[in-house]
């Protein structure tokens, strides 16, 4: 009777996963003469393909390892595999139990990249993704989600091999609106992945920067109407040209009712611009913009302005009362500018009134007021 060996294992068999994402299955057995082998998953055998591939290494004196190899790794590869092997001596089995969590999520084909086409005129944040699961792909800019629009056009394209093109294409960037940190996630059932976008608009030296955040004020104006004040501060080189843009995007023109200011504000380059809007009404809510310009650059900035009614009803002389005598004994601490605010259903309107006391008056009173 020719000598042989009964193939076994002789010890437990291992998993692990290569730096290419595979992974791979190793039995290691005792066997003479070399044994037959195949390999199952959940009972059902295994062929050569893409995915799978089978090898069996030299050990030494009758020891082998068996390896299977499998790639593009799934979480839907989890279960059940089993090593078969059988000589004429005998036969042995060897179970793995295989856990995978995670191994379904998108991955990165291509780093996400900012670009620009038409002589910087669109600007294209784009990365290149795999997912053997059906993907989803949310775009946002902080905490907002980004639609499409006339400026924002999402793209995605899946190119074969579970492979996806995904793409945000902003027209005319601005730095008011686009500077800022832009992420896409990429979602399926197994996981997810996140691709980052941080825009910066390099200003150059001279051109216009804001100071400080653009307000709407109310006052009464030099011919006593009541008027509504756009206030923009800003640094600018150069001789800075100023225009203001109508909710409708047409240039805005002085007139009776407008008016536009541009005064120095004392530091080096740095200015204020204001447009007075006299009688306003409801039909003048929207939104307006100040846009800067000189040779080294420009800027744009946008207030909205809201008037939910017109103001219908006036003030008159029956509110008013002559009184003959102060009723508070007034100090030079109570100069400034005070307003008066009045309200009906169909609106608002604010007065300014400024009080100048040019020295102490001699006063035998207390801090406090007194009637």
């Amino acid at each position: 009777m020719p000598e042989g060996k009964a193939p076994h294992f002789p010890q437990q068999p291992v998993a692990r996963q290569n730096d290419d994402g595979s992974l791979e299955l190793e039995c290691f057995l005792e066997a003479q003469p070399v044994p037959d082998i195949k390999w199952f998953y959940e009972n059902n055998e295994l062929k050569s393909s893409e995915r799978f591939s089978f090898r069996l290494e030299n050990r030494g004196t009758d020891a082998y390892s068996s390896i299977l190899q499998i790639k593009d790794l799934a979480d839907s590869d989890a279960g059940a595999y089993r090593c078969a092997i059988v000589n004429p001596f005998g036969k042995g089995n060897a179970n793995f139990n295989l856990k995978l969590t995670g191994f379904s999520s998108p991955t990165f084909i291509e780093k996400p990249q900012i670009s620009s086409r038409d002589d910087g005129r669109v600007m294209i944040m784009e990365f290149k993704a795999k997912s053997i699961l059906k993907p989803t792909f949310v775009w946002q800019k902080g905490d907002e989600i980004v639609a499409e629009s006339d400026r924002y056009k999402i793209i995605l394209k899946e190119t074969g091999n579970h492979e996806f093109y995904a793409a945000l294409e902003i027209v005319e960037p601005k730095k008011e609106k686009d500077a800022g940190q832009f992420v896409c996630t990429a979602k399926n059932e197994s996981g997810k992945l996140t691709a980052t976008f941080s825009v910066k608009f390099e200003v150059p030296q001279g051109a216009p920067t804001f100071t400080r955040k653009p307000q709407i004020l109310q006052k009464t104006s030099d011919s006593g109407d009541p008027a509504i004040v756009f206030d923009i501060g800003f640094q600018a080189d150069q001789n800075p040209e100023v225009i203001w843009l109508n909710p409708k995007s047409k240039k805005m023109k002085e007139s009776s009712r407008i008016k536009f200011g541009l005064t120095p504000d004392g530091g080096a380059n740095t200015y204020t611009a204001q447009l007075e809007l006299k009688n306003y009404k409801a039909k003048d809510s929207g939104t307006y913009t100040c846009n800067i310009k000189n040779d080294a650059g420009e800027a744009n900035v946008e207030l909205t302005l809201n008037i939910e009614g017109d103001i219908k009803e006036e003030i008159n002389e029956s509110f008013m009362e002559e009184i003959d005598r102060p009723t508070t004994n007034y100090k030079a601490k109570d100069s400034g500018t005070y307003t008066c605010n009045i309200k009906n259903d169909a609106g608002e309107a604010n007065v300014e009134l400024t009080l100048n006391i040019e020295g102490p008056l001699d006063d035998a009173g207390d801090d406090e007021s007194q009637a």
